[in-house]
């Protein structure tokens, strides 16, 4: 995807009132307790995947997003309550102070799973039982294994499955939710279907966005959803301990209730 914009924290003036940030204890349909958790777990996504909620204090409009996304990252509730991945299951803080962030906004247009329907009409996967269409392994970035025609339409570039889908649908938030899912963690044991994939990213979707009727009656996301690709320190650090074309982190703001959804996972080959 196009790199994020590097926004230094310098650039805004020192003396305004910065945001202040607390957790929320909210819950997560992605990691219902049975088996959409047991997924995660065999999809290698519990070790280093991180889910947050927070809470801030006044308004926001775009304009202030950066401002209020470095705010966020040197915040002391968040840097106290927000794990960041150091290995396989271990934890530790963000780097402080953040000096700088790469981010990049990213769509949140889709409100219905039919995105997904043309995988069922490439035969990429069958309606009945989901089942998905085996290939030969197929190597991909960072000792990633593509062994079904899914995992070459979401990241084999040069395959004919990956065409099936412009840039900007793959930009789509609820595209890259599925993305993330079905290349799990580094020890990620795969599904043989598509219907758990599908149910996961319909759940982890939800949890990220808000979605309401509009005064035409249609329905449409109303958080502002961003990729975070880097954090910039003086002292070092991230939100990975490694470099990986599969880590991801994204912000979703949602203005009315005045949360921030955080969702992030370093991928961890054996």
């Amino acid at each position: 995807g196009r790199e994020g914009r590097l926004f230094w924290a310098e650039m805004s003036d020192a003396h305004r009132e910065r945001f202040v940030f607390h957790p929320v204890d909210a819950e997560f349909a992605v990691r219902t307790p049975g088996e959409r958790a047991d997924r995660l777990r065999k999809w290698d996504c519990t070790d280093s995947m991180v889910l947050c909620t927070f809470c801030y204090d006044k308004p926001l409009n775009r304009a202030e997003v950066e401002c209020f996304t470095t705010d966020l990252f040197n915040d002391p509730h968040v840097r106290e309550a927000l794990p960041v991945c150091a290995g396989r299951a271990r934890w530790t803080q963000l780097p402080a102070p953040v000096a700088a962030v790469r981010m990049a906004e990213i769509s949140v247009t889709r409100v219905r799973m039919d995105l997904f329907d043309r995988i069922f009409d490439a035969g990429i996967a069958r309606r009945e039982g989901g089942y998905l269409a085996k290939c030969l392994d197929t190597p991909l970035a960072d000792g990633l294994i593509a062994s079904d025609r899914l995992r070459l339409m979401l990241l084999d570039d040069e395959s004919d499955e990956y065409a099936l889908y412009s840039a900007a649908e793959r930009d789509e938030l609820l595209f890259r939710a599925l993305l993330h899912l079905a290349v799990g963690g580094g020890i990620c044991q795969y599904e043989d279907g598509i219907d758990a994939l599908l149910d996961s990213a319909k759940a982890l979707y939800r949890d990220l966005v808000r979605v309401h009727k509009n005064g035409a009656g249609q329905l449409e996301v109303g958080s502002w959803t961003y990729r975070i690709d880097a954090l910039e320190s003086p002292k070092g650090g991230g939100l990975w301990p490694r470099e990986s074309p599969h880590n991801f982190c994204y912000l979703a703001i949602d203005p009315v209730r005045r949360h921030a959804v955080l969702w992030s996972n370093a991928y961890l080959p054996l």
